[in-house]
């Protein structure tokens, strides 16, 4: 069987202070994007797991480990551990998604690990059961379940539902830096320019089907943290930014988002950035999903 899994951009991310088990708590709106990985699952005596990102550029495939330390595989575990199930499978990861690029890529595989298994083993486990463990998995992982359009709170787990409206075009685009979570976190001296109030209202033009207006509305602390750290990511954004599109980093970095009113921006943009010899910037074009996309 193959299990399709979809990413997410963070339409706004506002870190809204310290929690007491050292996390920081966040105020986001999680949208799921067509952008996806695919799992192969077939029968084996075992579980045994691989996978490749041919798509990929060499320097992104080398951080993807096929092994224990995949979110996918602590997935197949924390099923495993849930229901004693001792059925074997042999699972093979076709990558798509970035890593480390702040599209949720290893917390979508996690969630489509959990599915995809849930039928193939034929556990028969009630959403809530899921839901639960995809929250011990991470943070993203919840959401990455259903996709669709939700504000995300504490740890960007607390979910709740938004109406999803129509696709929309979007340019993906991770220059070729890694950046520290950790790093920016330890800078949040505890104000952004983006609070709750910027969030109500994404959130309020979501609810009225404004994506453009929304996406336009939003900020994300991880620029105010990151872009003093890394130049180049300020650069890149205004590289879009002086081009007449809306960009926002998504998640905590490095990719940047570009809204795009028609697909053609995309090819056009594409070309600018090889002229311009920024040939090390991976961009894909991709969609929101729409209601009709939504299980």
């Amino acid at each position: 069987m193959e299990q399709l899994t979809f990413s997410k951009i963070n339409v706004g991310l506002a870190i809204t202070g310290k929690r007491p088990d050292g996390y920081h708590n966040i105020d986001t709106i999680f949208q799921s994007i067509r952008l996806g990985d695919s799992i192969y699952i077939t029968k084996h005596h075992s579980v045994v797991f691989s996978g490749d990102a041919p798509e990929l550029p060499t320097y992104i495939q080398k951080l993807i480990p096929y092994d224990e330390n995949n979110l996918a595989m602590k997935a197949v575990r924390a099923l495993q551990s849930y229901t004693g199930c001792q059925t074997g499978a042999a699972i093979h990861l076709l990558k798509r998604v970035p890593a480390a690029a702040g599209l949720g890529g290893g917390s979508s595989d996690a969630a489509g690990i959990l599915l995809a298994l849930n039928k193939f083993w034929d556990l028969r486990l009630k959403g809530s059961e899921l839901q639960d463990l995809a929250s011990q998995l991470g943070s993203d992982v919840p959401f990455l379940l259903k996709g669709g359009t939700a504000r995300g709170k504490g740890r960007g787990d607390e979910l709740t539902n938004l109406p999803t409206g129509k696709p929309q075009w979007l340019l993906i685009v991770k220059p070729k830096l890694s950046v520290s979570t950790a790093k920016a976190y330890a800078r949040f001296a505890g104000q952004s320019a983006y609070t709750n109030q910027t969030i109500d209202t994404v959130e309020s033009h979501l609810n009225k089907g404004q994506f453009k207006e929304a996406f336009a509305a939003s900020g994300n602390t991880f620029e105010e943290l990151l872009f003093p750290l890394y130049p180049e990511l300020a650069a890149c954004k205004q590289f879009f930014t002086d081009r007449g599109f809306i960009t926002r980093m998504t998640g905590s970095g490095p990719t940047m988002v570009v809204y795009l009113d028609k697909a053609l921006d995309a090819i056009d943009l594409q070309e600018e950035i090889k002229k311009a010899g920024h040939e090390d910037w991976l961009s894909l074009i991709t969609k929101t999903h729409g209601q009709e996309d939504l299980p």
